[in-house]
């Protein structure tokens, strides 16, 4: 890298430069009259420290005021915990990074793009890497542009960020999960190129939520520039970031609504125009509304303009009417458009597009959950948003893929544990119809220092702010979860909530451990697998399935590669649970599985695997049951009458049960074509887990009848090899067939993409599996073979190219390039036929 002398002190030790980035591509753009939102992820170059040469000069503090769960180790390093720019501690600041800035100029720098992980992890992560990173990049602005106000976005940044603009210290903002904005107008140049810089620290801090040390934690926070980047231009009379304008109830568009029924609704808007020009400027606000199909379908113009003096911002409140609307609601998600145009002496000068759902909430211990006045049963997971090898770094469209595979599992309802997740999740959750459970961070631990409890607060607020117009979020966790934080802490995060969404449409949410101040309560968890809710208020079950099978050594926690009975175990878990809670309903309205994928652990050195799905999203017997309690009748989503053999159909030597999830009727079980029997679903009894009893073991036809769909288990089924094959029946005629075939010797390799509802695109992220097959192709899922994966054009791989395949299936990882059009996927192993697939990416 060519590197040149900068003029600020910080340049001078750093010695940065960069290739001027020629043009940058629009994520939206609107006339340069009014505000362009530019993509900020390309060429960034990014160089990782070693912590340990640099932290000699990190300021020591005690761990006063810190209250934690019985786990916390007195020993827990906080070297790094005065690390923050305030007055008594900025000089302090500025000679660590000078001591960092030192050494960055003879650090191997790369060439990045963003979302971007600061360290590859191992699939199964023993200690994720920790440390200080930088990223740097060039970029220039048009003269044109002196006029406007320009702001960098950062949609997240784990955990401790810092940034400067051409040598300025701009901004320090410490949480990894909220996002930040930086207003940079007036550190930049308008006819030499600009360099930004970034300082990431994502070292345990006990006074950053969620704050419990990381080998302690049991999930990874990761690392990294791993959410977008944008460049902003508005003028300077423009509508400010929600986030960034730190207005209670207010800043940016914010959208509530009242008296929604089918035939009407009503819809209030508040919109925040700061004027940052030299001189008082009287302008105007019009608000237009377009139906999901484009149409205009309502319009409203501020009642007079209203004087902005220099340096200040207002409110302008507007309503409107909307006859016969489209209702948001899981079975149609119908998405309306609104545009907010800031108007000055007669020209738009700001427009912001805010896409919004019309919807009613409401919740009772008699009705349960209700969506428009209709009564829904929550169905739902957690999910964490880790990838393997890459953590949190997530590119939009792989984050719309795990929405997409949980709505095709049958849930309606996702739990975002335990953070604010990117902006695209809520976004994939709003068009795909997915009821949003979203938490502040927090997990088993709580820190009375003021520091941390004001940064709880501002999460919550920040976080409200940020999601408030999304109709897919109906719950507000607003608890540190299972921290046992004190009441009068519980008693400002509720007010807190309802004070940045007043109306009787915010609810919250949070543990009880004998505390009722929520809106709607979790229920509480005893060792006899019970779920209770004492109190008067409708509960929530956040998470089952898991922990209460036995902790850490749960039999729920089972990788695919240990077979079908422990598969089975794991699905038994879930539907003896899943049954049981059903029984609570309504005034239970609902329940969530712990996890809907796999995923890493701070705290341990394997894979939680108590998973619907693996951490490579490929689906377990557990993903199968709960796809079997899908409607028939409901297509969407690759949906439809549904049968799956939870049996891989290899060679046993004793007869069995062969367990069949299936949506229909009735199933016929086939063993290469002679019938073994047409089953009702499972109708017997109800039991105490673990009961050696009729209906007490794992799939002897009991603990289904609260289920929507109950599996068919058929008994006594002696081994044969051949076909076996499961036909499902509505109404007497057939509707659906699944057959499962003995493999034989493998011969060779299936490659697939998994696109689940979006194709792939540049900058995009994707897992490619290769099954091995037999030479009828059918799969072979006592394969551990090792597959060696080659990718030729437009694309990368992430972590590993050589892998072994689990229970039949190797996957790689695949990130994309900038500009990527086509691209060759390659997988070769011993003694196996080689595959070969090609893919082209379509043009935007």
């Amino acid at each position: 890298m060519n590197r040149t002398t900068g003029k600020s002190l910080f340049w001078v030790f750093a010695g940065i430069s960069m290739l001027l980035i020629k043009a940058c591509a629009p994520k939206q753009t609107d006339t340069q009259t009014t505000r362009d939102i530019i993509n900020f992820n390309q060429h960034w170059e990014f160089v990782r420290l070693n912590t340990d040469s640099t932290e000699e000069n990190l300021s020591t503090s005690t761990k006063n005021g810190v209250q934690t769960d019985a786990s916390w180790d007195s020993q827990f390093n906080v070297e790094h915990l005065d690390n923050l720019p305030t007055k008594e501690q900025g000089d302090s600041l500025k000679q660590i990074i000078q001591n960092e800035l030192q050494v960055l100029p003879q650090q191997p720098w790369e060439n990045v793009t963003l979302p971007h992980a600061a360290f590859v992890e191992p699939k199964v992560v023993k200690k994720q890497w920790e440390g200080i990173c930088y990223y740097q990049k060039e970029f220039t602005l048009n003269p044109e542009d002196k006029s406007r106000k320009i702001f960098l976005e950062f949609e997240g940044a784990m955990q401790l960020a810092d940034v400067w603009v051409n040598g300025q210290h701009l901004a320090h903002h410490a949480g990894g999960y909220l996002p930040f904005t930086v207003d940079i107008s007036p550190a930049v140049n308008f006819d030499s190129p600009n360099t930004v810089l970034v300082r990431l620290d994502n070292r345990d801090h006990p006074l950053i939520p969620p704050g419990k040390p990381l080998e302690r934690l049991d999930f990874n926070y990761f690392h990294g520039l791993y959410r977008d980047v944008h460049l902003i231009k508005t003028q300077p009379v423009h509508i400010t970031d929600a986030v960034a304008a730190n207005e209670v109830a207010g800043g940016g568009v914010f959208v509530q609504y009242s008296e929604v029924s089918e035939q009407k609704a009503t819809i209030h808007i508040k919109t925040h125009v700061r004027n940052d020009s030299k001189q008082s400027e009287q302008c105007s606000v019009i608000s237009t509304l377009l139906d999901p199909q484009g149409k205009v379908v309502g319009k409203q113009l501020s009642t007079q303009p209203a004087e902005i003096t220099t340096g200040e911002a207002i409110h302008f409140e507007q309503s409107m009417e909307v006859t016969t609307p489209q209702l948001w609601s899981p079975d149609d998600p119908s998405l309306y458009t609104l545009q907010t145009s800031v108007i000055l002496n007669g020209q738009e000068v700001d427009q912001r597009n805010t896409r919004i759902g019309i919807r009613w909430l409401a919740y009772s211990r008699d009705e349960g959950f209700q969506l428009n006045g209709k009564k829904i049963r929550l169905v739902g997971t957690n999910r964490h948003m880790e990838y393997p090898y890459v953590g949190n770094a997530l590119s939009d469209n792989a984050q719309y893929r795990d929405l997409y595979k949980i709505k095709k599992a049958g849930f309606n309802t996702v739990r975002l544990g335990h953070y604010p997740q990117d902006p695209s999740v809520l976004a994939a959750c709003d068009e795909l119809g997915l009821l949003a459970i979203n938490p502040i961070p927090g997990w088993q631990f709580f820190n009375k220092d003021s520091v941390f409890v004001q940064r709880t607060y501002q999460n919550i607020r920040d976080m409200v702010r940020r999601d408030r117009n999304h109709p897919s979020v109906i719950l507000w966790e607003t608890i540190l979860n299972e921290a046992w934080p004190p009441a009068w802490w519980k008693d400002e995060a509720q007010a807190i909530a309802h004070q940045e969404y007043p109306g009787p449409q915010m609810f919250t949410a949070g543990d009880m451990y004998g505390y009722y101040g929520w809106d709607i309560l979790y229920n509480d968890w005893k060792e006899n697998h019970t779920r209770p809710n004492d109190s008067e208020k409708p509960g929530f079950i956040r998470e089952y399935g898991d922990y209460e099978f036995g902790g850490h050594y749960s039999t729920t926690r089972k990788e695919r590669a240990e077979g079908e009975e422990a598969l089975l175990q794991a699905a038994w878990n879930f539907q003896w649970s899943h049954n049981k809670h059903r029984s609570q309903y309504p005034w239970t309205i609902g329940d969530a599985t712990w996890v809907m994928y796999d995923y890493n652990r701070g705290c341990c050195d394997d894979i939680e695997a108590s998973g619907v799905s693996d951490i490579f999203r490929l689906p377990k017997f557990t993903y199968q049951f709960f796809k079997s309690q899908r409607a028939p009748e409901d297509t969407t989503f690759e949906g439809g009458p549904m049968a799956y053999i939870a049996n891989y159909w290899t060679e046993r030597t004793s007869p069995g049960k062969v367990i069949v999830y299936s949506n229909c009727e009735e199933v016929e079980l086939f063993l290469n074509g002679k019938s073994l029997g047409k089953h009702k679903p499972d109708q017997g009894p109800d039991t105490i887990y673990g009961e050696r009893t009729q209906g007490g073991n794992p799939f002897d036809g009991g603990n289904a009848q609260h289920l929507t769909h109950p599996p068919f288990t058929f008994t006594d089924v002696t081994w044969e090899a051949g076909t076996l094959s499961a036909v499902g029946y509505i109404q007497g005629k057939k509707a659906t067939e699944y057959l499962v075939h003995t493999p034989t010797q493998a011969t060779g390799i299936q490659l697939d993409i998994d696109i689940s509802g979006k194709p792939l695109e540049e900058n995009d992220l994707v897992f490619v599996y290769a099954s091995i097959v037999d030479k009828q192709g059918n799969p072979v899922p006592t394969s551990s073979a090792l597959v060696e994966f080659e990718i030729e054009g437009d694309a990368h791989i992430v972590g590993p190219a050589k892998v072994h395949a689990e229970a039949g299936i190797a996957t790689l990882l695949l990130r994309t390039s900038e500009n990527a059009q086509s691209l060759v996927i390659k997988a070769a192993s011993a003694q196996l036929n080689t595959a070969e697939t090609h893919y082209r990416i379509p043009k935007k």
